[in-house]
Order: C-alpha cells, then structure tokens, then sequence
C-alpha cells in the first residue's frame, strides 16, 4: 500500500493574517477616498460622506465573509 502524501497545515502565520489585514483595509480606505473625492468634485452624484460610508461598509462586509468563510 502506498503511504499518504501528507497535507500541507491550513494555518496561517499571524504575521501573515495581521499584513493581509493591513493591506486590506489600505485599500479599503483608498477606494473610499476615491469615492469621496469623485463624489465632492460631482456634487450632483450624492452626499460625499454618505457615498465614501457605503462603500466602506460593503467592501469591509465583503472582507469580513471572504475571511470568515473558510
């Protein structure tokens, strides 16, 4: 009978995890400025805040299922 092929550990290194979460929010709050500045130079879009606060709420909900899906 052949041995079994061992596999590799499902744990990350919290290192890992505490960078994946920095960059995560870093682009979080890039695209939510984003949102904010096109916002203010269009007043006519939405309310500036109003906007850049969704986006932030969806993409940190989005985050927060990818990481807690596994």
């Amino acid at each position: 009978m052949k041995d079994a092929i061992p596999l590799p550990s499902q744990s990350l290194d919290p290192n890992v995890l505490a960078l994946l979460g920095l960059v995560a929010a870093l682009v979080i709050l890039t695209i939510s400025g984003i949102a904010l500045y096109v916002t203010y130079q269009h007043p006519a879009l939405a309310q500036p805040l109003t906007v850049a606060a969704g986006v932030a709420a969806v993409l940190l909900t989005a985050v927060g299922l990818a990481l807690t899906r596994r």
